[in-house]
């Protein structure tokens, strides 16, 4: 009796995994992310984007980023929109704290079948856009630069969140 409790114990959780991988379609192996495009007038965004980006799959995803050729996956990514907003100004109209934000569009690309993926965010267009902000308040020492590289962190988080598979 002991014995089959034991045995019955032990088969219960056999199918249980830990990680990440489980989080993620097990029939995409490698993904290939193409220079992120960039609308806009800033210089460098779509550069360190695709950066983020490639160190957030990386760094989540039991994927590995290869060369377009060698991919079960392609993303694209594009660059709609960035702005920054006053959100606090004194009393003589100086900004004390502003929002930076960027807005994207992003496309996943089964390269086997030339389909659009879908994933958890994507709803049935084409392409899902996505925005981010971040604070910039230059009197605790923020600088464009270093609001900009949050936004771009976020959307890499978010970007790689979209790879994830339904529950």
């Amino acid at each position: 009796m002991l014995l089959l409790f034991s045995v019955v114990l032990s088969v219960g959780c056999a199918a249980y995994h830990m990680g990440n991988q489980d989080l993620f379609d097990r029939r995409v192996q490698t993904v290939s992310v193409s220079i992120v495009g960039n609308e806009t007038w800033r210089r460098g965004y779509g550069e360190r984007l695709t950066e983020a980006i490639v160190r957030e799959i990386e760094n989540r995803t039991p994927y590995k980023v290869v060369r377009e050729c060698n991919a079960d996956m392609i993303l694209k990514v594009t660059i709609v929109d960035e702005n920054k907003q006053v959100k606090f100004q004194n009393d003589w109209a100086d900004p004390r704290e502003l929002t930076v934000g960027i807005a994207i569009r992003a496309e996943y690309i089964d390269r086997r079948t030339n389909q659009v993926m879908q994933a958890q965010c994507i709803d049935s267009k084409e392409f899902s856009s996505i925005a981010a902000d971040s604070s910039l308040i230059a009197e605790a020492g923020q600088s464009n630069a270093t609001s900009s590289q949050t936004v771009m962190t976020t959307l890499a988080q978010r970007i790689v969140g979209m790879m994830e598979v339904r529950w």
